[in-house]
This record gives structure tokens, sequence and C-alpha cells, in this order.
């Protein structure tokens, strides 16, 4: 299951990657007209085609690597409990630096009012996704 995931992964990306230099080759009316800065476009679905691709054909690749004794490491207690306590420490990190980037942004201007409270209201739907789980793990134990 996890493979054909990756592989859409990567067929989406791919896809992406090519609308991506098709809209830059071409530069369509619709896309000028609707969006404010029409060069920005092309990057943007490129890169989000490169990263989309890039997850996807690195999982494939790993996957195929590892030997059967690789995998049952993996799947050891302890390596999946560190693995957890990492991605619990990155979250950490990652909530302060990016309510600290935000800040940064607007205080320094680089950022509008649209753009400012849509990445605020994402950041706290995420919080608010954190303690629900933490919730529901309380009730577990």
């Amino acid at each position: 299951m996890k493979n054909k995931f990756h592989w859409l992964l990567t067929v989406v990306g791919s896809g992406l990657l090519i609308m991506g230099i098709v809209i830059e080759l071409t530069q369509p009316k619709e896309i000028i007209t609707a969006f404010i800065r029409p060069d920005l476009v092309s990057i943007g679905v490129l890169f989000s085609g490169v990263i989309l691709a890039f997850i996807g054909f690195t999982e494939i690749l790993d996957a195929k690597r590892k030997t059967k004794l690789q995998q049952i490491e993996e799947n050891d207690e302890r390596n999946i409990k560190m693995n957890e306590y990492a991605k619990s420490k990155a979250f950490d990190f990652m909530s302060s630096l990016f309510g600290i980037g935000l800040l940064l942004l607007v205080i320094f201007g680089y950022m509008n009012k649209v753009s400012f409270f849509f990445i605020a209201g994402l950041y706290f739907v995420v919080q608010i996704y954190y303690l629900y789980q933490q919730a529901v793990i309380k009730k577990l134990i």
C-alpha cells in the first residue's frame, strides 16, 4: 500500500513538473489575468512537482534497497519509539520556529494581512489538532 502511495506521489510530482514547464513556456491568458504575480505561478508549480517527485522517488528507491534484516530492525519497538520521540521534538522545534518566523515576517513588513491570517489560521489548526491528539492518547492510557 505504501509503495502505491509513493508511486502516486512520483507521478503527481512529475505531472506538476511538466505542467509548470508548459505554463512557463506558454503563459496562458487565464493565468495572467487570474493571478497578481503570474510569473511566480510556474515557479510554484515546478517547485511543488520537484518536491513531490523527489519524495516519492527516494522512498521507492529506499524500499527496494532494504534487506530483510533492515526491515525487521525498522519495525523493532525501540526504533519506533526513538522515531516517535525525534518527531515530537522536531514538532516542538518547528512550532516555535514557525511562530517566530511568522512574527518576524509581519514585523519587517514582508507579509500582507491575508497571508498572515491564513498562515496563522493553519498554525492554530495544527496546534488544536495536537491538543486533540494529546487528549485522545491520555484517554487511552
